[in-house]
């Protein structure tokens, strides 16, 4: 199936989905661009997704599914595709869900496997690792999170982002590795304009001496 095809089934996907959950139908939720970049001196990443409008968190219908929500999957291996043998998520360690946005106010992270009983709004996940603020500015999204809570430790991990609608994955999927954010030499531009100041400095100081000399002379 091509591009154009999946995009085709995802739209019809989607309004059908709409049409039974009695919300009016939106454009599909699409992912322009999207990032995960970390910060290792903080040990923090910081993911930013780009989407084709702006998101609906907090619309839900009748079973108190979201109209808009993504989850991460994360991999500390950093290896792709995702979803490999043995199983599909045994190579695991989080799962980042927006799905809670609406009702936590923030983005939650969980283990992968639940141990027990579920706990409310989890989706049948694991317990929670932590959670993290986001902004979303128009389109674009944001998100920090410490390397701790996503379960990995070297910033050097792969990850499959996928989203939904009224809970139904639209079929669409990213898959990506983080990227390590570059730090500049510290102090580099600085030391330059110094050494440059001080060359500057001597040869004037030359050039005065030499007049001295010559007036004595």
């Amino acid at each position: 199936m091509t591009c154009i095809q999946k995009l085709s089934v995802s739209i019809l996907g989607a309004a059908l989905i709409a049409l039974g959950t009695g919300q009016i139908a939106q454009a599909v939720l699409l992912v322009e661009s999207e990032s995960a970049v970390v910060n290792p001196d903080a040990k923090e990443v910081l993911f930013t997704i780009n989407f084709n409008r702006a998101p609906d968190f907090f619309t839900l219908d009748e079973v108190g599914r979201q109209a808009d929500s993504f989850q991460y999957f994360i991999d500390p291996s950093g290896e792709l595709p995702i979803f490999r043998p043995p199983s599909a998520y045994s190579n695991l360690s989080s799962i980042i869900r927006g799905e809670e946005i609406h009702v936590s106010g923030d983005v939650r992270i969980r283990d992968v496997f639940s141990v027990g009983a579920s706990e409310p709004n989890s989706g049948g996940w694991g317990k929670i690792r932590g959670s993290a603020p986001y902004s979303l500015d128009g389109t674009v999204l944001k998100f920090s999170a410490p390397l701790q809570f996503i379960g990995d430790s070297d910033g050097l991990f792969s990850y499959r982002l996928e989203l939904y609608e009224f809970g139904g994955w639209n079929g669409l999927t990213n898959e990506n590795k983080s990227t390590i954010a570059s730090v500049p030499e510290p102090n580099f531009a600085l030391g330059a304009l110094t050494f440059g100041a001080l060359s500057v400095g001597l040869r004037q100081k030359r050039k005065h001496k030499s007049a001295r000399s010559l007036v004595n002379q």
